[in-house]
């Protein structure tokens, strides 16, 4: 094993959807026989479902503490510090490696930097992790690529990282939609949601929904036939969502989470089906893309022509003594 004993510290972005993807990169330096910590907030309540995994809180360490007890820190450049000294120490350690999604500052001169480790030089070490949007790879899989182009780990198949506890069989019907992220330009309609529940919720699915819990009173307005749950960290999210039979979201953190946990995904976005952000840690993940985009006024219109009854074609009829029947169905 390469890294057998290194001890090496990931330090992801707060937002969930990234910080499941950095879990990843945890899981393979795991795999190479190092000692992994990961510091993160939004994981830290989750951490008895990664047993493999020691997380923390985020406030546990700024980066010069972890470049001091780590031999590696892979680190999202946005937790550099804003004040000019502090920054340009940070900087200066030469055993923390700068990430971001897809571009780093130019200010901050990184793309490409090496990282040391011990007295091993790995080149590229700080640097956008999607290389190329184009490449129509996602971004589980960009993060096998960095790996192996710079610290020479082999990707392995997506296996499940949730080892401290068995995921339910779904055999509940329960499909799972959550409807909003931060940025509204992404959402789908509330409307199509609730036509979309309606028409699977006849075939025998249990429909609910998820959102946080500043949004449930006005979620649960929007959708007062169906059940609507928020929770108060993600730890709750995860025991609920095991066992689900799939979940069906906008481009959100929900749905790679439900990814992370090998539950069958539907992703809705105005984007292409090979967006890099689709969920990716396993086979069953489908992305619902407008069939027709209209340019309105500089905007454009794409909500109406999402092919959702895909969808609803795909997950058939629900059997609640055995497995869904796949029934085809008018558009």
């Amino acid at each position: 094993m390469k890294f057998q004993g290194i001890r090496v510290a990931i330090v992801p972005p707060r937002a969930l959807g990234d910080a499941t993807l950095y879990l990843r990169l945890a899981w393979l330096f795991h795999r190479e026989g190092a000692v992994v910590d990961f510091f993160s907030d939004t994981l830290y309540s989750a951490r008895a479902f990664f047993d493999w995994l020691q997380i923390e809180p985020l406030a546990t360490g700024g980066l010069p503490a972890l470049a001091a007890r780590h031999d590696l820190v892979v680190s999202h450049f946005n937790h550099l510090p804003a004040e000019t000294t502090a920054r340009e120490h940070c900087l200066a350690l030469r055993n923390i490696a700068f990430v971001t999604a897809k571009k780093l500052p130019p200010s901050l001169a990184l793309q490409g930097r090496e990282v040391m480790v011990g007295e091993r030089c790995f080149r590229g070490a700080s640097t956008a992790l999607c290389l190329d949007t184009k490449a129509g790879l996602n971004m589980v899989q960009w993060i096998d690529r960095y790996a192996q182009a710079v610290f020479g780990i082999a990707p392995d198949a997506c296996a499940s990282m949730l080892t401290a506890v068995e995921a339910a069989a779904p055999a509940s019907g329960r499909v799972v939609i959550f409807p909003t992220t931060p940025h509204a330009s992404k959402n789908y309609s509330m409307g199509g949601f609730r036509r979309l529940a309606q028409r699977l919720a006849r075939r025998g699915w249990r429909v609910e929904f998820v959102c946080l819990p500043r949004e449930e009173a006005q979620i649960q307005a929007r959708f007062p036939a169906f059940p609507v749950y928020s929770f108060a960290d993600t730890k709750g999210l995860i025991s609920h969502l095991l066992g689900a039979a799939c979940v069906i979201s906008n481009d959100s953190g929900g749905g790679h989470l439900a990814s992370l946990l090998g539950l069958r995904t539907f992703t809705i976005t105005r984007r292409h089906e090979r967006f890099v952000w689709r969920p990716g840690f396993n086979g069953q993940n489908r992305v619902l893309t407008p069939l027709l985009r209209i340019k309105w006024f500089g905007d454009y219109i794409w909500r109406p022509f999402v092919p959702v009854w895909r969808i609803v074609e795909a997950l058939g009829v629900y059997a609640p003594a055995g497995e869904a029947v796949a029934q085809g169905e008018a558009r």
